[in-house]
């Protein structure tokens, strides 16, 4: 019997070994990481590999535009010609790192959930990915709003 709309599970749909970032990658090695992978956000672990939060392009540009009047300056230093010394930095000189713009305590599914109830989930929250975990919090997977529209056709 084929799975529909609503028995399908969430593990069939999802992206398998996420792309992650770590913490304390700073501005730069999170946009390069981004580009380099085609992805638009990523879950951010911790040291022992855990989700801690997660991370995206929105984030980002709300960084870069924040209303410090900084925002031409991280603009530059996000380009692929600066230097990692001139890397975003926070008030005392310290590089800004994706610890410090992530969403902690992000939305994460298991991979037998039903599709149909994450799609609920993300609607609810606003949020366009969700980070399919294993029962210690280890990532094994990425839903996003994409993927959920690819299943609802069918």
């Amino acid at each position: 019997m084929k799975a529909t709309n609503t028995t399908r599970l969430v593990g069939d749909i999802m992206s398998k070994e996420p792309v992650c970032a770590d913490g304390s990658m700073t501005l730069r090695q999170l946009a390069r990481l981004l580009e380099e992978n085609e992805i638009s956000g990523a879950p951010v672990v911790g040291p022992d590999g855990r989700v801690v939060g997660v991370v995206s392009k929105s984030d980002l540009i709300r960084r870069a535009t924040d209303s410090t009047g900084e925002s031409t300056y991280y603009f530059e230093s996000l380009e692929d010609g600066a230097d990692d010394e001139d890397a975003p930095a926070a008030e005392g000189g310290t590089p800004v790192l994706v610890e410090d713009i992530m969403t902690s305590e992000p939305i994460t599914a298991t991979a037998t959930e039903r599709v149909v109830d994450v799609a609920r989930r993300m609607a609810d929250a606003r949020v366009h990915r969700i980070i399919i975990v294993d029962r210690e919090r280890f990532p094994i997977g990425v839903v996003t709003s994409l993927d959920i529209l690819r299943v609802f056709p069918e």
